[in-house]
């Protein structure tokens, strides 16, 4: 062969090869498309002290609501949840609300009454807007970060839950000869404010206080002061305090000779019967504590938002099924709110999230019931109000909530709601 033709030849096999390598050079060049960034979003959790038991089932609502808003998150952009425990503790919720706030989440959720007011201060430093779905002390009432949009209460605070006693007090103990009552509480937060507003609200329904003492919370000795407190001859007994420590009151009462057919006050967060019930039946048609409405008690009131939460919830946790505790729809309302505001400021920053959230959730605007129908709104260009679980989401100038709450008492072993108050009885009778 000729050594024009050999060269020719060569040629061409150069420029196939050449050819042929030129998507894969062309890829190799073009920069990488841009990773969708997560949105950080953040919970204190409480998975170890006093609020354990109650966070299995809050644990649950947290996990199937943000997985229900991945499904077509706010801005195109998944949420990524960091969690953090804050042990149920003043100590523990402050170093999470330091942590969240150094993530730089766009809002955050949880806490609990002890430690929400005590870490107020770090979390308005971060500025991040802060949820919580407990009741809370009075000291969250009127906080200056609440007038900020730092602090959102998705539950009445322990001045209207409280108000539930009082209804109570007039309706039901009142008419059947109830007169006196003696008050029982350790000295920390939730404890203290709950004692004091149950007892206000007692006394403004008549109720007369024959007796009161605290106790510091790692007290475990209550001989002397049940002797005390019953020899006053109360017609009612208030026991705030923790879980594990109202159990301790409650087995020395029942191993006491003292009377037996006494209603006793406790805590909202006295769940776990376990943990408080000494014998089978010990505390039957005697327990009873005050909590957000639940069940076709609460459906009367807050309608096709309800639906949509136990319909979610079934569909992931079994027909059939309601979340055990109270404060699990106030859980979903927050997280969902928080979601929708970023997708209405446009920016996940937490100074933007915090302008948004009251644009989301208060009126005027479309009603929607889910996250579903409020993203889809949004992205239409229209104003939503999210109307939610466990109550209407209308958040006052502090960002406190006024959900209708009921009386409970334990039958049967179990706490069954005896009656509930509307949002407007429990405001007119806290105005008292």
């Amino acid at each position: 062969m000729k050594k024009g033709k050999l060269l020719g030849l060569a040629g061409s096999i150069c420029l196939i090869i050449v050819m042929a390598a030129l998507p894969f050079m062309a890829a190799c060049a073009a920069p990488p498309a841009e990773e969708v960034k997560p949105i950080k979003v953040g919970i204190c959790s409480a998975e170890t002290g006093d609020l354990v038991v109650e966070w299995v089932t809050i644990a649950k609502i947290v996990k199937m609501t943000f997985d229900i808003i991945n499904e077509d998150p706010p801005l195109g952009r998944p949420i990524q949840v960091i969690s953090s425990d804050g042990m149920t503790t003043v100590e523990g919720e402050m170093k999470v609300a330091n942590f969240l706030g150094g993530q730089g989440v766009a809002y955050a959720v949880g806490y609990c009454s002890d430690g929400l007011w005590a870490a107020l201060p770090t979390i308005e430093k971060y500025g991040t807007p802060t949820f919580t779905q407990w009741a809370g002390s009075t000291r969250l009432d009127k906080t200056p970060q609440g007038k900020a949009g730092l602090f959102f209460r998705n539950c009445g605070g322990d001045s209207i839950m409280y108000a539930v006693p009082g209804l109570y007090w007039e309706q039901e103990l009142a008419p059947k000869g109830a007169k006196t009552i003696a008050v029982l509480n350790a000295t920390d937060e939730s404890s203290r404010s709950a004692a004091v507003e149950a007892r206000t609200n007692l006394e403004k329904a008549g109720a007369k206080c024959v007796y009161a003492t605290e106790f510091p919370p790692d007290q475990i000795t209550f001989s002397r002061i049940l002797a005390d407190a019953f020899a006053a001859n109360p017609d009612v007994l208030l026991v705030m305090t923790s879980q594990e420590q109202g159990s301790i009151v409650l087995k020395q009462w029942y191993d006491s000779s003292l009377r037996k057919d006494i209603p006793i006050l406790g805590l909202d967060t006295w769940f776990d019967l376990g943990i408080l019930i000494p014998a089978t039946g010990a505390v039957d048609n005697v327990l009873i504590k005050a909590n957000p409405a639940v069940g076709e008690d609460i459906r009367k009131f807050v309608g096709e938002s309800y639906d949509v939460f136990i319909h979610e919830y079934q569909k992931v946790y079994g027909q059939g099924l309601i979340p055990e505790d109270p404060f699990a729809p106030c859980m979903w309302d927050a997280i969902n709110i928080g979601a929708l505001a970023i997708e209405a400021a446009g920016d996940p920053s937490p100074a933007a999230v915090s302008k948004a959230i009251r644009e989301v959730s208060n009126p005027p605007g479309v009603k929607v019931h889910s996250y579903a129908e409020g993203i889809k709104l949004l992205r239409q260009g229209q104003k939503i109000d999210y109307e939610g679980a466990a109550s209407d989401c209308n958040y006052d100038e502090y960002g406190n909530v006024y959900p209708p709450s009921g009386m409970f008492m334990v039958v049967d072993g179990v706490w069954q709601e005896i009656t509930v108050y509307s949002s407007e009885e429990l405001m007119t009778f806290a105005a008292k």
